[in-house]
């Protein structure tokens, strides 16, 4: 018996073709693009799993995928998932969590050392022609405040103190241990937002989260102070971003991720120029791709094999 699995990413390795291969199932890929609604049940009707980019999952694509036992997601959000209705169904949601943090962690510290130093602007004096000295800022001199100190969060901390940078953070869960080993600091989110010369997001998209840095947070920031989201953009209200930045409300900000993604060349946001603006690519590495395809397609197998995934985030009975 063969087993038919979609993959919808788009990077998929050689070793996760050979290790499905391996265990009965046959792997077919669709260009990586948005999908709508009617495209996914057009594709899912004959399948038993796929190996998912982060399309969208409603009640409706639910039923046309009459056969399919599970939704590898690559990648630690759900939210284009409704896990209830998958629930119903009895199909295995699962997700690949800590496999792109180091990704992401890096990246972030890149992205905060290109604002202190404005890279892309220096980069592009001098491909103008033009020799300014303008002086940046040291990481080590900064307080960063992290919102949401999971594994990505605490990835930040630790490269960031090599800086010599404090970090403050705010999180629904502490852990007391990790703070004592680096310094940080518990805080509400107001607070977080006033004293942070680098605000640094790292929560999942929710209820909870979503406009969780509202107008009223973005103006407790300092003026000096910076904005980095390799998160979730619906975690900002997008148009009070837009207004602090362009008045100098804030010195500036790297996101990248974006609402709509793709956004076009127009956007509010990437047009400014206080703002790097990157295709949501923070957690794109080699490494991270290639551990995020193990951690599904063995959860691929062991559902379709009878069993029950490694990291599920609902329960099917």
């Amino acid at each position: 018996m063969s087993f038919k699995v979609l993959n919808t990413t788009y990077y998929f390795s050689d070793a996760a073709t050979q290790f499905l291969n391996e265990n009965d199932c046959e792997i077919s890929s669709v260009p990586s693009k948005p999908l709508s609604e009617d495209e996914v049940c057009d594709l899912v009707r004959d399948l038993d799993a796929i190996v998912s980019a982060g399309e969208n999952w409603t009640e409706k694509t639910f039923q046309a995928a009459e056969k399919i036992k599970i939704i590898a997601r690559t990648g630690a959000g759900t939210d284009t998932i409704d896990k209830d209705a998958a629930t119903r169904h009895g199909v295995w949601v699962t997700n690949t969590p800590d496999a792109t943090s180091d990704a992401v962690a890096d990246y972030t510290i890149g992205m905060m050392l290109a604002l202190l130093r404005n890279l892309p602007g220096r980069i592009q004096d001098v491909r103008n022609g033009t020799w300014e000295l303008q002086p940046g800022r040291e990481l080590g001199s900064m307080t960063l405040g992290i919102i949401g100190l999971g594994s990505i969060g605490k990835g930040v901390v630790r490269r960031a103190a090599a800086f010599g940078s404090k970090s403050i953070a705010c999180d629904i869960s502490q852990d007391p241990e990790f703070a004592r080993q680096y310094g940080v600091e518990y805080v509400p989110l107001d607070e977080l937002m006033s004293r942070s010369d680098i605000v640094s997001i790292h929560v999942n998209l929710s209820d909870k989260t979503e406009g969780m840095v509202s107008r009223g947070m973005l103006d407790l920031m300092k003026k000096t102070a910076y904005l980095v989201n390799t998160s979730r953009s619906q975690t900002v209200d997008k148009e009070a971003l837009v207004e602090k930045l362009s008045s100098g409300g804030i010195a500036g900000a790297g996101l990248d991720v974006h609402d709509p993604a793709p956004c076009p060349p127009d956007d509010p946001l990437v047009i400014l120029d206080n703002v790097i603006p990157t295709p949501w690519i923070a957690y794109q590495t080699q490494e991270a791709l290639d551990k995020m395809l193990d951690m599904a397609v063995r959860d691929v197998v062991a559902v379709l094999q009878g069993g029950k995934p490694s990291h599920p985030v609902n329960a099917v009975s």
